[in-house]
């Protein structure tokens, strides 16, 4: 690694740290003049006593673990089964015409919906247990997947295709060789944004019932203005997301290696 690549690193990792220390001191600020009451706005300080509370005690009963290992089994499960049968039916579409046509009008009417709307809907079919929940996620994830599989699929170079079917190549050699690489960096940008979204759908699934979850634990503690464990909620929500995506980032970068290289 040359100096000047060196250098552009250290500024990236300096960038990093100090977005985070820029908001956190000024929320600090903002608490210490009490220009927002503490009940909509509560320190940092107050945020991590209850941070502390609920690693030590749990919340409503229930160990901060339990609630934790809740929320990632749901949106693990919808993630992965929302997301293999999202490539899979994206890449047909991409390269399928017929395939396309019979999922372009279904498809395209159920995405802009939002999944809050689609909530009385899920209870009346599945009720309010677990399967309502991970199928929201399921949902989400899938339609985001689908289409980012699916425009990775047709970005393949028309040339790359010829010189592949020139040289005698199969119809699953060109997929496998030639189709799949070309897919690969949208997919892996599809997995990112898929997995924010479940994340964010994760809360409202949580409003279906039950008393597991991170969701529950912000939405009970908003609904007695517990402020500060709703804060604690939100940020470990935040971490699993940010451990979540910096992990998916890092297998982009070792999957797809050629990107952004000539």
């Amino acid at each position: 690694m040359n100096s000047t690549a060196i250098k552009a690193r250290r500024q990236y990792v300096a960038l990093a740290i100090l977005s985070p220390l820029t908001i956190f001191l000024l929320w600090t600020f903002v608490t210490l003049q009490g220009a927002v009451p503490p009940t909509i706005l509560p320190s940092p300080g107050a945020v991590a006593t209850s941070f502390l509370d609920m690693i030590q005690r749990g919340y409503s009963g229930v160990g901060i673990w339990t609630h934790i290992g809740a929320s990632l089994w749901r949106v693990g499960i919808a993630f992965v089964a929302g997301s293999v049968l999202g490539i899979a039916l994206g890449l047909l579409r991409g390269r399928v015409p017929a395939i396309d046509a019979l999922f372009i009008v279904p498809s395209e009417l159920v995405r802009p919906i939002p999944p809050l709307g689609l909530i009385p809907l899920f209870i009346l079919w599945f009720g309010i247990g677990e399967l309502s929940k991970i199928l929201l996620i399921f949902l989400s994830v899938f339609l985001i997947m689908m289409v980012n599989s699916q425009a990775g699929s047709r970005s393949c170079a028309l040339d790359a295709l010829r010189a592949a079917q020139s040289m005698g190549a199969s119809r699953w050699q060109t997929f496998r060789f030639v189709v799949l690489p070309s897919a690969f960096p949208q997919i892996m940008t599809g997995l990112r944004i898929s997995m924010g979204t479940a994340l964010t759908i994760l809360v409202a699934s949580e409003l279906l019932g039950g008393d597991r979850g991170l969701g529950f634990v912000i939405l009970d503690a908003s609904s007695f203005f517990r402020t500060t464990y709703v804060f604690a909620g939100i940020i470990l929500i935040g971490l699993i997301g940010l451990i979540s995506d910096r992990g998916i980032a890092y297998l982009a970068r070792r999957i797809v290696h050629w990107e952004g290289k000539s």
